[in-house]
């Protein structure tokens, strides 16, 4: 039956010929194409590894992967626990390197622009021997500085290289901190959301930036990518036997590592499916067109074959062999074609572009043997199925002499659209404010400016004064103090750090609308925004006076009773780009017009912080004892655990000179 199925083969020649053209074609395709899938998964499982710095498997905090952007210091391994991950990851098999890495973010000043950065922290020799293991050209990884993604540069007014940087950002201890180091070079993060914020420095220079020992993760490299999952699960195993419930490991592969991996390949996973339906259902409309025109031209061979005893199995079996005879001479055809493309391709140092990777890859096509032997495999016995079903059909059918009938494949695709109604509810009025006796007639904003500028005066506004100030800060990472000497004239602030001692000589200054930091170490003074002013609990511009009267334009909101005391309620909505919050919710008492409580808003109208105020100090204003905040409670509004207290101690009337609130000598001070 073989030997007839060759002859009849090359009898007719000129359409075996066709066919076989026909299916080699649609195999090479699938060959070339499953080659550059091969290519597109290796190159970007190396950029994530290698090129990246993730390494093959990933050690953090219980929950660190979601929760470190949100709590830092909260979900970050400290010393004990590092030194426990690389105790035991050292002694498993395939373990090659481990290095510690920090990620974070804050703002990077160049001269007098600025933007915000998502920074890593590296071992710049652990990733150098990551990137010889890399088939893509990578920076070296900074030594004593910074590299910045090109668009970072962009932001900042492309910096020359060399430059001296400033990073600003809130440290563990929720204390604002501020470094400088210079810029080296450029690099890409490979991911387009944050290309845009990426800066890459060492590991120790990113400690000191958060003051801190402790580090994101741990990264682990093996000597195979291949042993990932099953290391994976023998350090969780051991992690978990030694401190259960605190760690979790993960692997490169993970969707929150390989994000570009995870993204792009379950995209080119999608197309070479499709893709391979489309060159399937070719090759085989294509074999079953080929047996349907030859069971029509061969009515008379089929009638001998019959009369000779030939079975109808027999006979269709024998149509199935000349397709699989066609099927493996293309089959041939398209591998040698496909692995002399390959070849032809690494000879000519081809470049191609890989999706979210900056800089050229040489195309090097891969087609393992057994992917190739395998999708041949899948087509072969597809289109074998189809010839023998249509044979089958053809064979035991009613064929008329003389007439050639070319059966149809069908495609049946299935479309459908849902349109979707969206019913709008009407807005539902707001429940009233539970409220106390009404004042007649809404006070003028005139009237509401002085009843502000009264209870800034109890807060340091509008005077000159000096005090003590001591924070008291609280999170779940744990509680930190820190003392001040404060000094105001006229609604502008100087903070001295006097405690603790490491903390020593760092400045705060509020003047003429704007913020600076310094510290000893600095060239200069750090600008910051009004979005910067909120580090911490105890955002900066709590720490000094407030002048709610010239930096808000305040709303009547009515009277409500807060603790038994009738309070006016106030919407202040921030009059100026410099205010630190977007609006604030304020209680003055009717009778004293001291603010008793104050909700800082979102711009989206959400509480931030709510902040409640105690005056158990008093000054001398003109000779007349007046009241002077003595405490003030500032606490998240959304995590109640977190906040902040402000202790007011050694308040007098004071003349502090005006070369204190000048930048040109906040450096000497």
């Amino acid at each position: 039956m073989w030997s007839m199925a060759f002859r009849n083969l090359y009898r007719d020649r000129r359409r075996t010929i066709a066919t076989v053209i026909a299916v080699a074609a649609g195999l090479f395709a699938v060959l070339l194409f499953l080659g550059y899938i091969r290519f597109v998964e290796s190159s970007l499982a190396s950029v994530v590894i290698y090129r990246d710095a993730n390494a093959h498997v990933q050690v953090y905090r219980k929950d660190g992967p979601e929760q470190l952007a949100a709590s830092p210091a909260q979900y970050s391994l400290n010393s004990e626990e590092q030194a426990l991950i690389h105790k035991i990851s050292a002694d498993l098999p395939h373990f090659q390197r481990a290095s510690n890495q920090l990620a974070g973010v804050g703002v990077v000043q160049a001269n007098n622009e600025s933007a915000v950065f998502l920074a890593r922290g590296i071992d710049p020799e652990f990733e150098r021997a990551l990137q010889e293991q890399s088939p893509f050209a990578a920076t070296p990884p900074p030594e004593d500085g910074l590299l910045l993604t090109t668009q970072l540069q962009d932001l900042l007014g492309y910096p020359q290289k060399g430059t001296d940087l400033q990073l600003f950002s809130a440290s563990y201890a929720n204390r604002i901190n501020a470094i400088e180091a210079p810029l080296l070079g450029d690099f890409s993060t490979g991911i387009e959301a944050i290309e845009d914020k990426g800066l890459k420095a060492p590991l120790t220079l990113l400690q000191s930036l958060y003051d801190t020992d402790a580090v994101s993760r741990v990264v682990i490299q093996l000597d195979n990518r291949e042993h990932s999952a099953q290391f994976r699960e023998q350090l969780a195993a051991e992690l978990e036997r030694q401190a259960p419930g605190r760690f979790e490991v993960t692997t490169w592969d993970h969707p929150q590592i390989g994000q570009l991996y995870t993204s792009f390949m379950g995209f080119f996973n999608m197309v070479f499916a499709f893709t391979g339906i489309v060159v399937f259902t070719i090759a085989l409309t294509t074999i079953q067109h080929t047996v349907a025109m030859n069971v029509a031209d061969r009515i008379r061979e089929i009638g001998m074959l019959r009369s000779l005893g030939f079975g109808r199995k027999r006979i269709a079996g024998l149509f199935v062999r000349e397709s699989v005879l066609t099927t493996v001479a293309a089959a041939v055809v398209a591998t040698i074609l496909a692995y002399l493309t390959i070849f032809t391709l690494a000879l000519t140092g081809v470049e191609t572009q890989l999706p979210r990777i900056s800089e050229p890859a040489p195309l090097a096509l891969q087609l393992p043997p057994l992917w190739a032997l395998a999708a041949i495999v899948c087509v072969g016995a597809g289109i074998t199925l189809g010839a023998l079903m249509t044979a089958r059909k053809r064979v035991g059918g009613e064929v008329r002499p003389g007439r050639r009938s070319v059966p149809l494949t069908h495609l049946l695709a299935a479309s459908a659209s849902v349109v979707l109604a969206v019913t709008l509810l009407p807005m539902q009025p707001q429940a009233m404010e539970p409220q106390v006796a009404e004042d007649a007639a809404t006070p003028s904003e005139e009237v509401m400016r002085q009843w502000l500028r009264e209870a800034d005066l109890a807060r340091g506004g509008w005077g000159s004064y000096q005090w003590k100030l001591r924070i008291h800060t609280k999170d779940p990472a744990g509680a930190t103090d820190t003392n001040y000497d404060i000094a105001v004239r006229d609604g502008r602030a100087l903070a001295m750090t006097t405690a603790p001692r490491r903390y020593r000589g760092e400045k705060i200054l509020i003047a003429s609308r704007a913020m600076w930091y310094a510290k000893p170490g600095l060239r200069k003074p750090v600008s910051i925004s009004p979005q910067q002013r909120l580090v911490g609990e105890a955002a900066n511009g709590d720490i000094a006076s407030t002048q709610y009267a010239r930096d808000y334009t305040p709303e009547y909101l009515g009277t409500e009773a807060l603790d038994g005391t009738p309070c006016y309620k106030l919407k202040l909505t921030a009059a100026t780009n410099s205010a630190t919050y977007e609006s604030i919710i304020y209680y003055l008492d009717r009778d004293s017009l001291l603010g008793v409580k104050a909700e800082f808003l979102t711009a989206s109208g959400m509480p931030l912080k709510i902040a409640q105020f105690e005056y158990g100090n008093a000054v001398l204003v003109e000779g007349e004892e007046q009241p002077f905040v003595s405490r003030m409670k500032i606490v998240n509004a959304n995590f109640p655990e977190r906040y902040s207290v402000l202790e007011y101690a050694q308040v007098s009337p004071a003349n502090p000179p005006e070369s204190l609130f000048t930048v040109d000598t906040l450096m000497t001070l």
